[in-house]
């Protein structure tokens, strides 16, 4: 039976622990990198790795490139074969994801917070350093498939909404490829595009639960991040008269 002392010690200890306010940090690295981190110190980090790299900087002949870079994560980097980079994060207990918006390309790694250097150069080789080689384009074309395939009535509606209401801005471009262009892009196309996006200026390293001090180290020092400027996207105008058209034309048919 546990004693009166060590059920009161457990006790004080978990409502520190509860109680202790998170630290927030940015920092912008000389590089370019910013760095930001909320520690509150408990035992499984998140990190992530994001670039404004998302479909609105897609250009018309570029359409479904950021889709396919998503569905590359995983696969083998410049240095390193996409198995062991996703073996290696197994072993540490880690969870790889990709992810992509209109706005941002990014890869998240959850790691028990013990593996978290190790995990930094494991998040840096999936989303930074994509090898890109031709083989592998034909081993994505069938994920990009059912991504399209599993879209969901929402995620439909949310597309042409943006499609209405900035036309042929960048952010009337979907985040998923048109199925007629699913295996149109190519390792040059991926190759040039990460070049000028997967860069330290257009990038943020970000975690919860992780020393911002090791973070701020691996940015400076250690990461295979190519250096770069930052991106600016192009004008998106918002077309009011033509989206309000539009969106009472999808309420109607709704209604109906």
């Amino acid at each position: 039976m546990l004693s009166r002392n060590v059920v009161r010690g457990a006790h004080k200890a978990a409502t520190s622990s509860t109680s202790s306010k998170p630290v927030e940090k940015v920092t912008k690295l000389g590089n370019g990198l910013t760095v930001a981190t909320v520690d509150s110190k408990k035992p499984i980090t998140q990190l992530v790795l994001a670039f404004r790299a998302g479909s609105r900087y897609e250009t018309p002949a570029q359409a479904g490139l950021s889709h396919t870079l998503r569905n590359f994560v995983g696969r083998d980097s410049k240095d390193h074969f996409g198995s062991a980079i996703v073996w290696s994060a197994s072993t540490y207990g880690g969870v790889v994801k990709s992810f992509t918006s209109r706005d941002l390309f990014g890869v998240s790694l959850t790691v028990p917070r013990d593996s978290t250097s190790y995990a930094l150069h494991v998040l840096a080789q999936a989303a930074a350093v994509p090898g890109f080689k031709p083989w592998e384009i034909e081993d994505v074309l069938p994920t990009m498939r059912a991504d399209n395939g599993f879209r969901t009535a929402y995620d439909l509606v949310v597309d042409q909404i943006h499609k209405a209401a900035y036309r042929n801005g960048g952010l009337g471009n979907s985040v998923y490829a048109p199925c007629s262009k699913i295996g149109a892009i190519c390792t040059n196309s991926l190759t040039a595009f990460a070049d000028k996006h997967l860069v330290n200026g257009n990038a943020v390293l970000f975690a919860t639960n992780a020393s911002h001090d090791d973070l701020a180290l691996f940015g400076e020092n250690h990461s295979p991040i190519r250096n770069g400027s930052a991106v600016s996207p192009s004008s998106s105008a918002y077309k009011v008269a033509f989206f309000e058209s539009k969106f009472i034309q999808w309420s109607r048919i709704t209604e109906a």
